[in-house]
């Protein structure tokens, strides 16, 4: 008789960040220079391939890489994700994700760290309600940017890392608010279909999702909302989002139910359950742990 293979259990979620540094690999600690929520920025040049990182899972962190020099592959909530130079890749809180599948490639590699934080008076500010944005990447997770925020990213590390005194902290909290403004800005642009009948479809048939969470819509519904056809639906849907309606539908259920649960103690997870449309609490806590990777009782208030 054959035993089924494991189920691979995923890291500890963990908001520790590795500030050691090496000739080639330099970190940033962003405490205390008024860029709260901004935590570290970190940059490599590897002149050669390196031994891939561990495995990795943030509780509130929002990993933003930027090639400078040659292309890196990722590999988040087992997916391989490929990023090149003029483009920035997203790893939201939650997800499971290393650096370099087989090896981290040669080249320049620059990164961006930030914390969602908790609270919705936390998250007033622009600064966090922008951190709040890229937590919420479209599903394909890689968009372009334009070189003017790749420089900015080139400009704020220079500046974090040379010699540091009031003026250089003003001058990099400016440059690297502006940096994270801009990279919310093209995400938000990212996840919305361009102009077109389809796309205007695809447009239309996403604010209904948004709108209708608490229903059970399945894709022949959601094609009848768009007014194309089932397959054509189905393509334009995976081409404007990355993904399929169902994978879609079922992020943003639990990413609605996230941050219910973040922003409401008084609400119980059975309650944000059947609100959003799941027959039960224990499907809708087998679905929220494959999208969130963490139960929703830890998303609580003191729940972690």
């Amino acid at each position: 008789m054959s035993v089924p293979p494991a189920v691979p259990v995923p890291p500890a979620c963990s908001d520790a960040v590795d500030l050691a540094a090496t000739g080639e690999r330099i970190m940033v600690d962003l405490a205390g220079r008024g860029l709260e929520p901004l935590v570290v920025l970190g940059r490599y040049r590897y002149l050669r391939a390196q031994e891939p990182l561990p495995v990795q899972r943030h509780c509130s962190l929002v990993v933003l890489a930027l090639p400078g020099r040659g292309s890196f592959a990722f590999e988040v909530d087992g997916r391989v994700r490929e990023v090149s130079p003029g483009q920035v890749l997203c790893v939201p809180p939650g997800s499971v994700y290393l650096t370099g599948t087989t090896a981290q490639a040669r080249g320049e590699l620059t990164w961006l760290i930030a914390r969602r934080r908790g609270t919705r008076e936390e998250r007033a500010a622009a600064l966090d309600r922008a951190v709040s944005l890229l937590a919420d990447p479209p599903m394909s997770l890689v968009w372009d940017v334009s070189p003017e925020t790749a420089g900015d990213l080139r400009r704020a590390f220079d500046l974090a890392a040379g010699k540091r005194d009031w003026l250089a902290d003003a001058r990099l909290q400016h440059v690297l608010a502006a940096l994270v403004c801009d990279l919310a800005a093209t995400m938000a642009a990212a996840r919305t279909p361009g102009p077109g009948p389809v796309h205007q479809s695809i447009t239309r048939t996403l604010a209904w999702i948004d709108a209708h969470l608490a229903e059970a819509a399945d894709a022949a519904e959601l094609a009848t909302v768009s007014g194309l056809s089932t397959s054509h639906f189905y393509e334009a849907f995976r081409q404007a989002t990355g993904t399929s309606p169902k994978d879609y539908l079922l992020r943003r259920k639990t990413d609605r139910a996230r941050a219910w649960l973040e922003d409401d103690p008084s609400v119980t997870v059975t309650e944000v359950a059947h609100a959003l449309g799941f027959s039960s609490s224990q499907y809708f806590a087998t679905v929220f742990r494959r999208y969130q990777h963490c139960a929703p009782s830890s998303c609580r208030p003191g729940g972690r």
